[in-house]
């Protein structure tokens, strides 16, 4: 029991000033498996939530598969938005890249400047997002990797 009412209040005031201050980061994590279709995860980012980056961390390369990419992206609409053709022929966690000639970030997440000069934008969801990905052929066999997305939460 808190017996100095002041410092309660002021407890409660410096929570709720926090969070008008500074939003709430978050991050939700899928595991890939093998298969050559759209395929969509559990994650789901709520209405209104930003999304502000995304990679995949490859823990067994594919060694086997004739494409070995993967995009990821929005269920039923832009499925390699957040990530689009990203290697997974090693381990590691892999970021995309904004680079010139070989973008790896989705269209979701980037804005072209001036004719192929990327730079980083997040995503607002509109509504509930469900994320999907789709692997860049259907012969992948060793593949053990998770999706990260990194999203603010506003509400």
């Amino acid at each position: 029991m808190d017996l100095n009412p002041k410092l309660t209040g002021f407890r409660e005031w410096k929570k709720n000033l926090a969070g008008l201050f500074f939003p709430v980061y978050k991050s939700v994590r899928a595991p890939i498996v093998a298969a050559a279709t759209s395929n969509d995860t559990t994650l789901i980012i709520p209405a209104g939530s930003i999304i502000i980056g995304a990679f995949v961390k490859v823990n067994t390369a594919e060694a086997t598969g004739g494409t070995k990419t993967i995009d990821v992206g929005v269920s039923g609409g832009d499925e390699d938005g957040f990530i689009d053709g990203l290697s997974v022929a090693a381990t590691g966690t892999i970021l995309p890249t904004l680079a010139d000639g070989s973008a790896t970030v989705g269209a979701l997440l980037k804005v072209d400047e001036s004719g192929g000069d990327y730079v980083p934008e997040g995503h607002v969801c509109a509504a509930a997002t469900t994320i999907a990905y789709t692997l860049g052929s259907d012969d992948f066999a060793e593949l053990d990797a998770e999706i990260f997305i990194g999203y603010i939460d506003p509400s």
